[in-house]
């Protein structure tokens, strides 16, 4: 084999190499997803604070200026349950399908596959203050919280247990 072969065998072996590690790798880390990836993934957002490890929560999350993120996981190495997203102090921003603001935050943050699912997300139902979408990526639970406005990104699969749990804790004391 000429050096030439050798050298464009190799070439394309590490091409071919770098496009399988590209597909894999996800391009937003969401839930169902490992914490680390979505730890290393939020470093890589402008808009993220810093996740850090937070017990009492039972997740990672932080406080970036008015934005609050969080992603829930049942051990520290886990898998994400849900990711949470909360604006305070910005009376234009609320998580509904129809508000602009929301889905360019979405899109800034993840990418405009998210934030156009959650636009054209359909309306469940409402529980308390959470009011339930389902996308056809995602599920998605809005509400109004104090001084603010709040999302959270939910598997598809998990939105029926979620609102089941949602039900429950409106007549039973659960832990927020």
């Amino acid at each position: 084999m000429s050096k030439s072969c050798k050298f464009n065998y190799l070439f394309n072996v590490t091409l071919s190499a770098i496009a399988v590690i590209l597909l894999v790798t996800p391009v937003n880390a969401l839930p169902e997803q490992n914490i680390s990836t979505v730890v290393k993934w939020a470093k890589t957002r402008p808009l993220l604070p810093t996740l850090r490890y937070n017990s009492e929560a039972h997740g990672y999350d932080g406080t970036k200026g008015n934005l609050y993120f969080y992603a829930d996981v049942t051990e520290e190495n886990g898998i994400v349950n849900k990711e949470g997203i909360t604006v305070s102090g910005d009376k234009r921003l609320k998580f509904t399908t129809k508000n602009a603001n929301a889905v360019k935050l979405l899109q800034n943050i993840y990418n405009s596959n998210i934030g156009n699912d959650f636009q054209k997300s359909r309306y469940i139902t409402k529980v308390g203050r959470d009011q339930f979408y389902r996308g056809q990526k995602f599920a998605y639970i809005a509400a109004e919280v104090q001084g603010g406005s709040s999302l959270q990104i939910i598997p598809l699969n998990k939105l029926q247990d979620f609102i089941d749990n949602a039900k429950f804790c409106q007549t039973n004391q659960c832990d927020v």
